[in-house]
């Protein structure tokens, strides 16, 4: 199973588009990140991220990935508002797909 805290480490960074700008908002150290992010890559068994220069990249894995961490967190964060304001309803998500990207 996909450990989720390591998870949204992933998504911390791959929004700020640096370890270190994520260890900051995440107020954690940028080795405590790239440890967690490595053994999430290890336990995966796919590369999210790639060096380039002195920063770093998504993968064309490490894109797909995103676009689930970003329902995943959207979905939680819907949750959470749920429950937060005492609905006993689920809220509906109203998305729209970008059908037109090119392979």
């Amino acid at each position: 199973m996909i450990n989720y805290k390591q998870f949204h480490y992933f998504w911390a960074v791959a929004k700020a588009g640096s370890i270190v700008r994520a260890s900051k908002q995440l107020h954690l150290t940028p080795q405590t990140i790239s440890g967690q992010i490595a053994i999430l890559e290890a336990s995966l068994g796919v590369s999210l991220f790639r060096k380039v220069g002195r920063g770093i990249e998504l993968t064309e894995t490490g894109e797909l990935a995103l676009t689930y961490a970003e329902d995943i967190f959207q979905t939680g964060n819907a949750l959470e508002e749920t429950l937060r304001a005492g609905s006993k309803e689920r809220s509906r998500l109203f998305r729209v797909e970008d059908l037109c990207k090119s392979s």
